[in-house]
């Protein structure tokens, strides 16, 4: 446990367990900072990752997501006709208007969420909602599989 905050390790486990299953139509774990900071822990789980943009761009604040920090595990699905495949990626958002003190506790604060979110081919961190689009996001999952093949008939 990093000083100051801990980990809600039995919900981000069952979170974590729940995207990761193929049988599930949860596809997106969204954990932010709770109880005044001090611990992190599972706001929603779902199987439409746009709420995620939606909470994250929440428009009652002046910038959108400004102050908030949280980490997405994600499941999405790659791949061509021939071939389908999971992935999953983890998204770290820190919003542009959280103070450098907090942004620069994030590093250690994201290894104590590693180390229950083992698994995952992509890591994107980001402070600019466009690149928490989904398209974007899957056009890097793309990228880090190497070769796309495809019979050319979509």
């Amino acid at each position: 446990m990093v000083r100051g905050v801990s980990v809600d390790v039995e919900a981000v486990k069952a979170a974590y367990e729940d995207v990761r299953d193929d049988e599930s139509e949860t596809v997106y774990a969204l954990l932010t900072y709770q109880e005044n900071n001090t611990k992190i822990g599972v706001l929603k789980t779902g199987g439409d990752y746009s709420q995620v943009v939606e909470v994250l761009g929440d428009e009652s604040t002046e910038e959108p997501g400004s102050g908030m920090r949280a980490y997405i595990y994600l499941r999405v699905t790659t791949g061509d006709e021939m071939s389908k495949r999971s992935k999953f990626v983890l998204l770290t958002w820190c919003g542009q208007a959280v103070p450098v003190l907090k942004k620069a506790k994030m590093s250690l604060e994201k290894t104590e969420v590693k180390k229950i979110i083992e698994a995952f081919s992509v890591e994107v961190q980001t402070s600019d909602l466009e690149d928490m689009s989904l398209e974007k996001i899957l056009e890097t999952v793309r990228k880090s599989g190497g070769a796309n093949y495809g019979t050319g008939k979509a």
